[in-house]
C-alpha cells in the first residue's frame, strides 16, 4: 500500500474540495444573475437591526445627534428584555419601468449593448456579454447562436425570439 490511511483521507478530502469548487464555478457560470444576487445578499443591509451599534449610547442616556441631522422618532413601544423586536417595515422603493421592447425586430449583429438591453429579460450585463461574444466569435448565424452567450438560456431566448433577427 503506497499511502497510509491518514494520507488517503487527506487525498480524499482534497479531491472532494476540488469537486465542490468546480461545482460552484459551474453553478456561477450557469446562473450569473443568481450568483450576483447571492454575493450582494449580505451587503444590501448596511446595518443590521439586531447588532448593536458601537457608537450607540448606553441605555437611559440621551441619544447623540449629528449636526444638521433630524432626530430619529422614538420607538413605538418599550423594548422587552430578552425579546428581539422586528424592524419597522421599509417604505417601498419605486422601481423604474422597463423600457418598451423595440417595435421592429432588432438585428443582433448590428445592435449595441444599449439597444440589446431594451429586450425583455436582457439587462445591461447580458447585453454587454452578447456584444463581447459577437466581437469574439464574429457575427451570429442564427438567433439560436445566442445560446453561446453566458446567461442566455432556452427560456430567455424563447422570450426574446420575436424581438430579434439576424441579417447579413
Amino acid at each position: 500500500m503506497p499511502y497510509t490511511l491518514p494520507q488517503l483521507r487527506l487525498l480524499i478530502l482534497l479531491a472532494f474540495t476540488l469537486l465542490v469548487g468546480l461545482g460552484v464555478r459551474e453553478w456561477r457560470a450557469g446562473f450569473p444573475d443568481a450568483a450576483e444576487r447571492f454575493e450582494r445578499f449580505d451587503r444590501e443591509d448596511a446595518v443590521s437591526p439586531l447588532v448593536p451599534d458601537a457608537d450607540a449610547a448606553p441605555a437611559g442616556a440621551a441619544p447623540r445627534q449629528a449636526p444638521g441631522r433630524p432626530t430619529p422618532p422614538p420607538p413605538a413601544a418599550p423594548a422587552v428584555p430578552g425579546r428581539v423586536t422586528p424592524p419597522a417595515p421599509a417604505t417601498p422603493v419605486p422601481v423604474p419601468a422597463a423600457p418598451p421592447p423595440p417595435a421592429e425586430p432588432l438585428d443582433v449583429n448590428r445592435a449595441d449593448a444599449t439597444e440589446l438591453a431594451r429586450l425583455p429579460g436582457v439587462g445591461a450585463g447580458l447585453a454587454q456579454r452578447i456584444v463581447e461574444e459577437r466581437e469574439r466569435r464574429g457575427r451570429f448565424d442564427s438567433p439560436e447562436a445566442l445560446r453561446y452567450v453566458l446567461g442566455m438560456g432556452p427560456k430567455k431566448l424563447a422570450a426574446i425570439r420575436r424581438f430579434i433577427t439576424v441579417r447579413d
